[in-house]
C-alpha cells in the first residue's frame, strides 16, 4: 500500500515560510518542517515503511515517526486529499461484488477478511451479476484501521466501525452524480401492489422507523432515504440497507432478534447505527406514486391523517430534491408536478408507531 497527496494540495515556499495550499477550501496553511517534508515526499506514491525509514533517518524515534505519519495521513484523508494505491504486497481481493445502485453499477473488492465479514452484509442484497461497473472501490486494512479506496486512487482512512457508513456515503454520492435526467428525492419509498407510498420528513422525523414498521403490513422497501423520479413521474427507490439509530433498536417486536444480531456501525457524525439487511425489498422497477405522506411527530395524541394542499407537498419535495445541475429544469418540475397531482397528499401526525402504521396502511389500501 502506498500513499500520495492528491493534486488538490501543494507545498510551496512563501518567502521563508513553508506552506500548503488546499484548492478545495482555498486556504493556505503554514506547516512545520516534518509536514513540509512529508508533503513534498508524497508528491509521488510512497509506502508507510519508506516514510518511516525516512523520518528515522532524520533522527526521529521509530515510535514517534509512526505516530506522526499516521496523524499526517489521517489529516489528509479527512480533507479528501489523499490517494491510496494498493500494490502486489496487498494481494488479490478475497471477494469482489458488483452492486446495482438503481442503475449505477459499482464494484467493491475486499482485501481483508474482518472487513469483508463486517461490511459485505450491508450491501450484499444489492449485488448483481449482469452489470458492467463504471466505478470501483477497494476495502483494505491499514493497521487497526480501514481504507476505502475509490477508482484505485482517492482514499479515506477510517476505523473499522466507520467503514460501512463511509462506503455507503460515497456510494450515495455516486448515485446522485449519475441520476442523469432523473430527480433524486429525499424520501423513503414503500411499495405495495405496484403502487408507491412516499414518506417525507426532516432528518430524524422517523422515516426509516415508520418504513420498517410498514413492512409488517405487506409493504416492500424501495429505499429508506432516496427515491429517483423519472421523466414520466414514476419512482424507483435506491435500496440501501435501512440504518436504524440506537433509539429504534427496541421498537420492533417482530424484528428484535434480527436487529440485535446486526453489528453496530458508527457514522461519521458519531451516531451508532445497525444496518438491517436483508428486508423485503421491492422489485427493481419503477412504480406510480399513490400516496405522499408528510410526517409529524408529537408527544401525545392519537394518530391522525389529514389532507394537505399539493402546494405544500411540492414545497417539501423541492427542498430535498437533487439534480446534478443543482436545479430542476422546467421539464423536471413538470414531471414532479404531474406525479404530485396524481397522488393523494396527506399529513400523518402521531405519537405511537403502532397507531401510525395502522391508520396509514388502511389509508393506502383504501379502507
Amino acid at each position: 500500500m502506498k500513499f500520495r497527496v492528491s493534486d488538490g494540495a501543494r507545498f510551496f515556499l512563501l518567502g521563508q515560510r513553508k506552506t500548503v495550499f488546499v484548492e478545495s477550501s482555498q486556504q493556505i496553511f503554514e506547516v512545520d518542517d516534518l509536514t513540509a517534508y512529508l508533503t513534498c515526499t508524497l508528491a509521488e506514491a510512497t509506502s508507510f515503511q519508506q516514510l518511516e525509514a525516512d523520518l528515522t533517518g532524520r533522527g526521529i524515534s521509530p515510535r514517534g515517526a509512526r505516530s506522526f505519519i499516521k496523524e499526517y495521513l489521517l489529516y489528509w484523508s479527512r480533507q479528501q486529499l489523499l490517494d491510496i494505491v494498493l500494490d502486489r504486497e496487498d494481494g488479490a481481493p478475497l471477494h469482489r461484488q458488483v452492486l446495482d445502485l438503481a442503475g449505477t453499477a459499482v464494484s467493491v473488492a475486499y482485501h481483508d477478511q474482518g472487513l469483508l465479514d463486517l461490511v459485505l452484509p450491508v450491501f450484499d442484497h444489492q449485488a448483481s451479476q449482469d452489470l458492467r461497473p463504471s466505478i470501483s472501490y477497494e476495502v483494505a486494512r491499514f493497521g487497526d484501521r480501514a481504507c476505502i479506496i475509490r477508482n484505485r486512487s482517492g482514499g479515506t482512512i477510517v476505523t473499522a466501525a466507520e467503514a460501512a457508513p463511509t462506503l455507503k456515503a460515497s456510494l450515495t454520492d455516486d448515485v446522485l452524480a449519475n441520476v442523469g435526467t432523473n430527480v433524486a428525492l429525499h424520501a423513503a419509498l414503500l411499495v405495495k401492489k405496484s403502487n408507491g407510498l412516499l414518506l417525507c420528513g426532516a432528518p430524524g422525523a422517523g422515516k426509516t422507523t415508520l418504513a420498517l414498521a410498514l413492512l409488517e403490513r405487506g409493504f416492500a422497501c424501495g429505499g429508506d432515504d432516496i427515491a429517483l423520479m423519472s421523466a414520466d413521474g414514476l419512482l424507483r427507490g435506491v435500496p440501501f440497507a435501512p440504518a436504524l439509530k440506537r433509539g429504534s433498536w427496541n421498537l420492533f417486536a417482530g424484528l428484535q432478534d434480527a436487529i440485535m444480531a446486526c453489528p453496530i456501525h458508527r457514522r461519521l457524525d458519531n451516531k451508532n447505527v445497525r444496518y438491517l439487511a436483508p428486508v423485503r425489498y421491492a422489485p427493481r422497477e419503477t412504480v406510480p406514486l399513490g400516496t405522499i405522506v408528510l410526517i409529524r411527530r408529537r408527544k401525545k395524541g392519537p394518530a391522525v391523517i389529514s389532507d394537505v394542499e399539493p402546494a405544500r407537498v411540492l414545497s417539501e419535495l423541492l427542498s430535498g430534491a437533487f439534480t446534478p445541475a443543482g436545479r430542476l429544469s422546467l421539464m423536471q418540475f413538470q414531471s414532479l408536478l404531474h406525479a404530485i397531482s396524481g397522488a393523494r397528499t396527506i399529513e400523518l401526525t402521531f405519537s405511537r408507531l403502532d397507531e401510525a402504521v395502522e391508520v396509514l396502511s388502511r389509508y393506502h389500501d383504501g379502507k
